[in-house]
């Protein structure tokens, strides 16, 4: 018998690309210093299934990448506790993901 809790369920609820980088720049907006923000590439977002992939590059003037990382890991909690949403925010665009739709 296994001691960890099982994962909680949540309704599935259906954003388009568009909702979703509007809901992403909405929630890393409590961690975005005026002098470094971080902008979702609105045509970077991909949907794979149960995960949804955006993009969001370091911002030139950033200095310290742990800081980049630090405001990416608290905005992917965010968007799974308030919004019930697995988002991978990801510093470049991957190979992967088709941009060109």
């Amino acid at each position: 018998m296994s001691n960890t809790a099982p994962e909680p369920t949540y309704p599935e609820q259906t954003y388009t690309a568009q909702q979703l980088v509007a809901l992403v720049q909405e929630r890393l907006a409590p961690y975005q210093p005026a002098e470094a923000a971080l902008e979702v590439l609105p045509d970077a977002v991909h949907n794979g299934g149960h995960w949804w992939y955006v993009v969001a590059p370091p911002n030139r003037s950033m200095k310290n990448l742990s800081d980049y990382n630090r405001r990416i890991d608290k905005t992917e909690r965010d968007l799974y506790k308030m919004d019930r949403l697995r988002v991978s925010i990801l510093p470049v665009v991957p190979e992967w993901m088709d941009t060109h739709k």
